[in-house]
């Protein structure tokens, strides 16, 4: 059994979380994380441990997933409430700066705010675990909203990823087509070149260019953390 021990110092974003996540288990190697007692903005400080039959070399990933893990709980249970920089250090061990913008759930609200209890025993029972590759259904809806925390915000790929996570854990005939059928037109390259400053004082026409895009992404944030939202009330574990 090895046990390794690493800080990790969050900026956070817009709001603080009411709740937190203290533990997780990986099979053998378990994450535990001391907060404070009091999360007051901007910076706070959380001592993690990772134990169990774990390789030191593995170790900073155990502690990198441990706040992926955190960031959908968070805010799958109050939409919005957790993001920011997160930085974690442990001695020689290191560990990527993480950042996590929770713009998409944001974009959702409002919610309700469920238990942070029964949102762990469903997430739990989508057995997630350590996967790196994801597989169908919600395992891919949520690493989806993973990919859109950890990227700075681009309209094309929200609509993209929001659409495939849709497809994922949305009804088909509750999708609006305008949404597929704009995902499709952005892979294939037939909707206009946008320059990566996407300035619309430079240029007035990215306003309208966007306007659609930006209305799409906002609903099917809203379908896509509804329809989890729903799946865990509805979870019996």
């Amino acid at each position: 059994m090895s046990e390794f021990r690493f800080e990790a110092e969050i900026v956070l974003g817009d709001a603080a979380p009411e709740q937190v996540v203290r533990e997780r288990a990986y099979g053998a190697v378990r994450v535990s994380a001391t907060w404070p007692d009091a999360l007051v903005p901007p910076v706070i400080r959380v001592a993690v441990e990772v134990h169990g039959d774990v390789d030191r070399k593995d170790a900073p990933a155990y502690a990198e997933l441990f706040f992926h893990d955190v960031f959908l709980l968070l805010n799958l249970a109050s939409p919005g409430s957790f993001g920011g920089t997160i930085t974690i250090t442990g001695g020689e061990l290191r560990v990527r700066e993480l950042t996590f913008d929770p713009r998409v759930f944001a974009y959702a609200a409002p919610f309700a705010t469920l238990r942070l209890t029964d949102v762990v025993r469903w997430y739990d029972s989508v057995t997630l675990g350590t996967q790196q590759i994801a597989s169908p259904g919600v395992a891919t809806a949520l690493v989806q909203l993973l990919y859109l925390a950890r990227s700075p915000e681009r309209d094309d790929e929200s609509i993209v990823r929001l659409a495939i996570a849709a497809e994922a854990v949305v009804a088909r005939d509750h999708i609006p087509a305008r949404l597929l059928t704009l995902r499709d037109d952005i892979a294939h390259g037939r909707v206009p070149m946008i320059h990566p400053m996407h300035d619309d004082s430079l240029d007035p026409r990215v306003e309208d260019a966007t306007r659609e895009w930006i209305e799409l992404a906002d609903t099917a944030a809203c379908l896509v953390i509804g329809a989890l939202q729903e799946r865990i009330r509805g979870h019996r574990g």
